[in-house]
């Protein structure tokens, strides 16, 4: 008789994989363990909740920032967007590294935080840079963007994940 799948279980049988497991020699095997290390890292629930921290107090930064504000609301919101992109950047490469390309790619919630972070990082490069690039300034569009981040919230929630997954 078959019993029913338990995710618990496999993550316990997989844990207790690890330290038999057997590894490449050279230097593939100790990017392959770095890897692993960076993955329990970032699956880890410091990683998880400080993203959901960063993700709310980016969401209190961009609703901070109207037309009309003063230069010192502009100046501490333009440094609050900077870390935060930064800090979103940093987080969707580590991932991509710990998981490798082709298993973040698998979840369609990635593309809209990798597309996200890419408009983040595009509106932060154009906003930064004089000359020519100031014409740009109104790349702030992007910002109306990174609201969608609030939805990466939302992905512990199956049915809010079936309307991620439509939209």
């Amino acid at each position: 008789m078959l019993s029913k799948f338990d995710p618990y279980k496999v993550k316990l049988a997989i844990g207790m994989l690890d330290p038999i497991r057997v590894w490449p020699y050279a230097f593939h095997g100790y990017v392959k363990k770095w890897r692993i290390v960076l993955r329990k890292i970032m699956n880890g629930p410091l990683v998880e909740h400080g993203m959901t921290v960063c993700v709310l107090g980016n969401t209190v930064v961009l609703s901070l920032d109207y037309y009309g504000a003063s230069e010192t609301i502009q100046a501490i919101c333009a440094v609050a967007n900077t870390f935060f992109t930064l800090i979103f950047a940093i987080e969707m490469f580590s991932r991509i590294i710990a998981i490798g390309a082709p298993k973040w790619l698998a979840d369609k919630m990635n593309y809209m935080d990798g597309t996200i972070v890419m408009l983040s990082l595009v509106e932060m490069i154009f906003m930064s840079g004089g000359g020519a690039l100031s014409a740009l300034r109104a790349v702030r569009i992007f910002r109306v963007f990174r609201v969608l981040r609030v939805a990466r919230l939302l992905r512990g929630l199956k049915s809010m994940m079936q309307i991620i997954n439509v939209i």
